[in-house]
């Protein structure tokens, strides 16, 4: 297997479930007691929040590049950045480190591709939703993405930040979300990208009819794909060992 690093703490909270998930689909697929091997830096998420608060993407490009070589030098043959809004800084780190980044933009634009899908909502911080990181790669593949109104964008990075990052997800804020979604629908978008790694702990399939892409789940899925690239590696695979 190869070894991953994530970067992450942006927020513990999705940080908590890419983890998870990335050692769930290894063993989903080796079995026995194997896990994913991973290396990880968790950024004060205060820190990091101050330098999007203010929109010094150099700043967090620069401490995300100096985090990424710190864990290539200490043996990750692969980095994930784990949260949407810090993939603002994706071409930063790439540029840094020799080790292919796995992009969470990229993951998603496949996923609405194998659908067949050429317009979706996009919902995220408001750095996700206005910047043209995330949009691009959609509009790459001939995918138009739709995003709230101004009040609206602001509720979205609002929550996300005082709420859903914090560990807070309410009944109310559920509902608003779902009533943005249906109004995206209505202005031709065919599914909904969840573009925070914490909102698809508010709003999942149970909650609405649309196509909804869970960029945490699809991203932290091509985290298990490069760490099980490996076809020399011997894993022992179905040990009876497991518990």
């Amino acid at each position: 297997m190869k070894t991953l690093g994530l970067i992450g703490g942006t927020s513990w909270v999705s940080t908590a479930d890419y983890y998870r998930r990335l050692n769930e689909g290894v063993h989903a697929k080796l079995g026995g007691v194997n896990s994913a091997p991973l290396l990880l830096h968790s950024f004060n998420f205060a820190g990091v929040r101050a330098l999007i608060d203010r929109a010094d993407w150099t700043t967090l490009g620069t401490r995300l590049a100096d985090v990424a070589r710190h864990l290539e030098d200490a043996g990750a043959e692969g980095l994930m950045l784990c949260a949407n809004t810090l993939h603002v800084a994706a071409d930063a780190v790439r540029q840094a480190v020799d080790v292919p980044v796995l992009h969470i933009a990229e993951a998603t634009t496949r996923a609405i591709t194998d659908r067949g899908l050429d317009c979706v909502g996009l919902l995220g911080t408001r750095a996700t939703m206005e910047l043209p990181f995330f949009s691009q790669t959609l509009a790459g593949q001939g995918i138009t993405a739709r995003i709230p109104e101004t009040d609206d964008r602001a509720f979205v990075h609002r929550t996300i930040m005082e709420e859903l990052g914090q560990n807070r997800f309410t009944d109310a804020t559920r509902q608003r979300y779902l009533q943005l979604m249906d109004r995206l629908h209505g202005e031709g978008a065919q599914g909904m990208v969840l573009a925070c790694t914490e909102i698809p702990l508010l709003v999942g399939p149970d909650d609405t009819d649309l196509p909804l892409f869970d960029t945490l789940a699809l991203h932290a899925q091509a985290g298990v794909d490069f760490i099980l690239d490996d076809p020399d590696e011997n894993t022992g695979a179905g040990s009876p060992t497991d518990s």
